[in-house]
């Protein structure tokens, strides 16, 4: 029987394929991030058509519709069975439900092959749903729901998180299980489109907000049957529950999907244009500053040395056994703790938390790698220097190498606690699988 770390990493490797059918909605979410691109559109069944071909052509085996709102499309129905005759193994929606409140069409789209459905939701109550989606549909959508859970489709609930709902995420969450929904994605707000233009004061929620609306919620965590995923959600918010962290494996969807934005700074160094007062709110603000700063880089970053001893389990209970003066001439080249960029690797090769803490403060330098409550060095670390096949013949940064540099050597986060240490302005934090392994009660804040 897997696991839940088996099910959500074989999520993570399995092939699927996104088609916007529409680029138009019968909602008007508050948070919309893609409302600038609204026209009104329904693509035409021969680009709809090329666009479920190519994603087969590429191996992929789950078929995600979505949109805008996919099933105001006319040919919805039609392009579900097209997905499953191109050969599909599963066909899921992204929608806001209210066209499967007809329970003729819920029948027609699971005859076709509709395998799953996501429904939209945010809120449990019909006031708070017209506020976040800008539409008075509640028993509507909630009609959707209940058709396609009897129908026998897996349906799971997605819910954007805000200012407004985190209060009551906990009883969100409830609500929809009473209904037989056990799956819930919790997304993280986008700084663009509508939530950011028009609504950032009514939506944004602080820190603490978003921490206290999350733990009170995930007290349900452990319910017998209970999935969650989160989307985009900082693992700040989630200490004590590390493992519901999206995988970092989604950065390569981020950054390698519809935007331009970073091949473009690789390849003339010109920024991405959306800098500016979204960036605090943005989960690809890690990445982004660490792209720009290797992207300006001359050349002159750090080669780590060969004989730099990597710090892993068995190194660990190794260099522990060592008499100090042993030890400190074998470490004389410097030690890093070991990274992976695989969350399976990462915990294979993880040193012992104990084991770790009872050997730092034995050694004579910090262990590279580490924040410093955990052993590593109070200042901060030069940046490691891309290997080789991270550049093209031109000597530009190529993209997709980048992001798993980045996933492997430099991805690093922090507790909300950490805001209190002493060495937070130099700290780059733990490695996030570390973290994820861990747990960031690991970390430690240190007294100003």
């Amino acid at each position: 029987m897997p696991d839940a770390l088996d099910i959500k990493q074989d999520a993570v490797a399995e092939k699927r394929h996104w088609v916007r059918l529409t680029r138009a909605c019968n909602n008007r979410c508050a948070f919309c991030l893609d409302s600038g691109s609204h026209d009104g559109i329904a693509l035409p069944e021969d680009v709809v058509r090329a666009k479920l071909l190519e994603g087969r052509q590429r191996g992929a085996t789950r078929l995600i519709l979505s949109g805008g709102e996919p099933t105001i499309h006319p040919r919805f129905l039609d392009f579900v069975a097209m997905g499953r005759e191109l050969g599909y193994t599963w066909v899921q929606t992204v929608t806001n439900g209210r066209m499967f409140s007809y329970e003729r069409f819920t029948r027609q789209a699971l005859d076709a092959g509709l395998r799953e459905a996501t429904l939209s939701m945010h809120a449990h109550t019909p006031e708070l749903y017209a506020q976040l989606t800008g539409v008075q549909a509640f028993p509507q959508a909630l009609r959707g729901l209940v058709n396609l859970v009897r129908g026998g489709a897996i349906v799971s609930v997605d819910i954007v998180l805000t200012r407004l709902n985190l209060p009551v995420l906990r009883e969100i969450l409830q609500f929809y299980m009473n209904l037989g929904v056990y799956e819930f994605d919790l997304l993280h707000l986008v700084p663009f489109g509508r939530g950011f233009e028009d609504n950032r004061d009514l939506l944004y929620a602080d820190d603490d907000t978003i921490r206290d609306g999350l733990a009170r919620a995930l007290e349900l965590a452990d319910t017998p049957g209970l999935f969650l995923w989160t989307n985009r959600l900082p693992i700040r918010y989630l200490e004590g529950h590390e493992d519901l962290f999206q995988d970092p494996h989604k950065l390569y969807d981020e950054v390698l999907g519809e935007r331009e934005a970073f091949r473009r700074l690789f390849a003339t160094g010109e920024p991405p244009e959306c800098l500016g007062d979204r960036c605090p709110h943005c989960f690809l603000l890690p990445f982004c500053e660490t792209a720009r700063a290797y992207a300006g880089d001359t050349g002159e970053v750090e080669a780590r040395p060969d004989n730099e001893i990597e710090l892993d389990g068995p190194t660990a209970r190794f260099l522990g056994a060592l008499d100090d003066a042993t030890l400190a001439a074998r470490v004389a080249p410097g030690v890093r703790i070991a990274t992976r960029e695989d969350f399976r690797e990462a915990i294979a090769v993880a040193p012992d938390l104990a084991d770790l803490r009872a050997l730092a403060p034995r050694l004579p330098a910090p262990i590279r790698g580490l924040p410093p409550c955990l052993g590593g060095p109070r200042v901060a670390e030069p940046a490691p220097a891309l290997a080789d096949d991270a550049r093209d013949a031109a000597g530009r940064i190529r993209l997709e190498p980048f992001v798993g540099f980045f996933i492997r050597e430099l991805y690093r986060v922090k507790s909300l606690r950490c805001r209190d240490c002493a060495a937070n302005a130099t700290c780059p934090g733990l490695h996030v699988n570390l973290a994820r392994h861990w747990g960031l009660a690991a970390l430690t804040p240190l007294a100003k």
